[in-house]
């Protein structure tokens, strides 16, 4: 398939809805005929003048015009803008095809461990759209996935709070190199942060190259998870097999019948289980929007020493995962004559129970005995990057308190661009923290850091950016709420709005089961510095000591790279540049 230069989208009022319209008609393949991918290694192996059209993409999909019965619309989602320079390209599309529910299904059949990560904001979308509290969820959400394959599955609070901390460290860095101003070379403010796919990737493929030094070089969450999914879980699993199977042969132990010997028992005592390796392992997150599967497809996040092992091998959304766990229900509406249907909903699995080692951690520890935890008491929907980096870096940098309860952010020129302050007695600005969701408050500010030029007035110090108005718990993956045909649009819009802040409140609210807990306290965040600093042979510190190491951080980095210029740094002229 052949698309224009300009791919223009209409009736946009910056908030995510599942799809957008897209005015221009689909251009067929030139000789009709069907091509298809099979992979995107096969993709990549081809010249690129023998590289097929892709005539139907899973990502667009054509309907009649009303307005004009012999036009075709388009349906492109945003995440499709994002994928390229301009239009979906056929790699980028095979890419996206391997990132579905059949490949889920395909691959957890195929491998030995199968292990499934899920975001604290496709958990709480999940427990909206349930009404149950989100422990339970999770712990159903498990079951289901358990008779689906899933050897195991995680919360990612624990990665979540080392991305916190690291991201604190280097904004420390950077004020104290840069003296609190934008002109130093050595840490440039402001610090944006990185752990929104769609706008690094817009970063890299449109904003000005000299702006990308300023995103924060950490890995996001998702990448944190996944790392340790392949390394530290992994190992974990290998030694509890291997000492399962010794006591299971151990004449010492003859006389213990647990049932989780049998299947030990019944080899022979030589056959030792091979141990699983990282290519063996299939991890699954899920996550609230789409731009988190191209994310997950970057070279740069694979596992340390093993090229083409990524860290994380299929991302589903929220929606995704409703749809795997009506699969896995039991019976239906009984007149479909199918195994599942619409109406086998989640609430009817049972959950897994508390002593189950299906729900686990990164050090498969028993989940289900614990309580959820959230790193930030407000403003959590996105990370909670602004809210804890801001308390923090005034605690550390100006010996400054900030109450405990959420910070108060003032709205400026709309609703998703706010900004808090932290003064002195004379009423000096120390910090200035922003938030900017969605492309339209994203262009004032690249503009702004474009032009800074020392004077971080307009900018702040620290930018929490995300490409989705209202941010993660507003991506275009989650849950849709059902839409009320009578409700005027002003209203629904209002009614959007109020229903970002209820799932907040479900996100870190105590009545939902989910307790606070500094980053910092999470009961993982110390083993997992430790597991860190052991690979990569660093000495023994206190936790203090090994946040914001150079050590750790070059387990946990991230590198961000203009796709605007060359290795020389000559721009890059593509087929064609997506307009915003």
């Amino acid at each position: 398939m052949a698309f224009s230069g300009g791919v223009k989208l209409g009736d946009l009022d910056d908030f995510i809805s599942l799809s957008q319209e897209c005015v221009k008609p689909l251009i067929q393949a030139a000789d009709g005929s069907k091509t298809q991918l099979q992979s995107v290694s096969e993709a990549k192996a081809l010249p690129v003048a023998e590289v097929p059209q892709v005539q139907k993409p899973n990502l667009i999909k054509s309907k009649q015009s009303s307005n004009d019965p012999k036009a075709q619309i388009g349906q492109v989602t945003l995440s499709d803008c994002l994928a390229c320079s301009g239009c979906v390209t056929s790699a980028e599309t095979v890419l996206l095809q391997e990132q579905s529910i059949e490949e889920f299904m395909k691959r957890t059949e195929a491998a030995r461990l199968t292990v499934v990560s899920i975001s604290p904001e496709a958990r709480t979308s999940l427990a909206a759209y349930t009404q149950e509290d989100p422990s339970l969820t999770m712990r159903k959400a498990a079951e289901g996935l358990r008779r689906l394959g899933a050897n195991y599955v995680l919360d990612s609070s624990a990665a979540e709070a080392v991305a916190l901390l690291e991201g604190k460290a280097e904004f420390v860095e950077r004020f104290k190199a840069s003296g609190g101003s934008s002109s130093s070379s050595k840490g440039r403010l402001p610090l944006l942060t990185s752990h929104c796919p769609g706008w690094t990737l817009y970063a890299e493929k449109v904003v000005d190259p000299v702006v990308l030094p300023q995103l924060c070089a950490i890995r996001p969450p998702q990448q944190v998870q996944g790392r340790l999914v392949k390394t530290c879980l992994l190992e974990a699993h290998n030694r509890r097999q291997l000492q399962r199977w010794w006591r299971a042969h151990n004449p010492l132990f003859a006389g213990e019948s647990q049932v989780w010997q049998a299947p030990f028992r019944a080899k022979s005592p030589a056959s030792a289980p091979e141990p699983v390796t990282p290519d063996q392992v299939y991890h699954v997150f899920v996550q609230p929007c789409y731009d988190r599967k191209i994310e997950a497809a970057r070279p740069i996040f694979e596992v340390p020493n093993m090229p083409g092992v990524k860290e994380v091998d299929t991302v589903l959304t929220a929606t995704e995962l409703l749809d795997l766990l009506r699969e896995a229900g039991e019976g239906c509406c009984g007149g479909c004559g199918k195994s599942a249907c619409e109406k086998t909903e989640p609430q009817k699995l049972r959950p897994v129970p508390l002593q189950s080692e299906v729900y686990t951690d990164l050090f498969l520890g028993l989940q289900a005995t614990r309580a959820l935890s959230c790193s930030v008491r407000g403003n959590a929907g996105s990370g909670g990057f602004l809210e804890h980096i801001f308390k923090e870096a005034a605690r550390e940098l100006f010996s400054i308190d900030v109450p405990s309860s959420p910070l108060t952010l003032q709205t400026k020129q709309n609703e998703d661009m706010r900004e808090v302050t932290l003064k002195d007695s004379s009423e000096k600005v120390l910090l200035r923290f922003t938030a900017a969701y969605g492309f339209r408050n994203i262009q004032n500010v690249i503009r702004r850091v474009a032009k800074a030029d020392g004077n971080l007035k307009d900018t702040g110090h620290f930018v929490e950016i995300m490409a989705c108005p209202g941010g993660c718990l507003n991506g275009g993956g989650q849950i849709p709420e059902p839409k009320k045909e009578d409700q005027p649009e002003n209203k629904s819009q209002a009614a959007r709005r109020q229903r970002l802040q209820n799932l907040e409140e479900l996100l870190i609210g105590s009545s939902s089961g989910t307790t606070y807990v500094p980053p910092a306290e999470h009961p993982l965040v110390l083993p997992i510095y430790r597991y860190i600093a052991a690979q990569v042979s660093a000495k023994e510190k206190p936790l203090e000591g090994l946040i914001g190491s150079q050590e750790i951080r070059s387990w946990l980095s991230a590198e961000w790279k203009s796709l605007k210029v060359d290795s020389e740094g000559k721009d890059v002229v593509t087929s064609s540049v997506l307009k915003w």
